[in-house]
């Protein structure tokens, strides 16, 4: 996923031969809807019924540290090349807006982030945003931004911006999935040959 800022349990479901899944109560397993319980059911030995589910681990977010900043510069390097922040904006940006900065780890190692600025107008940015390659595709993407829209939220901002380079089809379905819609395009959003769409997310308190 390259997004620029400048830009279920899933049942399995056997079934021997000429028999039919049995029924399971629901109250049996709480927290658990229905439908999943019925999908899941098959009969296996003396018709004991058998659940399996795939369990994917939710991706770990926390509000980022002084000590991140190392790992959130090479990330920028690795996904923005020449508009990657220089380690000194960052540091400064973290001066301001640290406090709302979100990462994610995998195994321990920060391998995404989200840079948010909030001003006291209600309106906020995600002024960078990126996923190791590593680690898309599994959640991480979706999980930062959502931990950085309610961190917004709690801040009582009323509507998020971020940019995001046209005909990068990924950043766009992500962004549409957590609300995300187009506003505005800039031509020369950071300089000749570089154009950025504005998308924006509402916040309704």
């Amino acid at each position: 996923m390259a997004v620029l800022q400048r830009g279920s349990a899933r049942p399995l479901h056997r079934r021997r031969a000429g028999r039919t899944a049995p029924k399971i109560r629901r109250d049996a397993y709480p927290g658990i809807h229905r439908t999943h319980l019925e999908r899941a059911a098959c009969t296996g030995w003396r018709g004991t019924p058998l659940l399996a589910f795939d369990k994917s681990p939710v991706p770990a977010c926390r509000t980022a540290s002084l000590s991140d900043l190392d790992a959130i510069r090479c990330l920028e390097v690795a996904e923005f090349e020449h508009l990657a922040y220089p380690y000194f904006v960052l540091r400064q940006l973290f001066e301001l807006h640290g406090a709302n900065w979100t990462v994610a780890e995998d195994g321990g190692e920060v391998c995404g982030y989200v840079l948010t600025a909030i001003g006291g107008d209600g309106t906020a940015w995600f002024l960078g945003f990126a996923v190791a390659a590593g680690c898309r595709g599994r959640g991480y993407g979706r999980a930062l931004l959502e931990a950085a829209l309610a961190q917004c939220r709690r801040a009582r901002a009323e509507q998020v911006f971020v940019t995001v380079k046209p005909g990068n089809r990924s950043a766009y379905h992500l962004y549409k999935e957590v609300g995300f819609v187009w506003v505005d395009h800039e031509g020369t959003y950071f300089g000749p040959d570089e154009p950025r769409d504005v998308l924006v997310h509402k916040i309704y308190h």
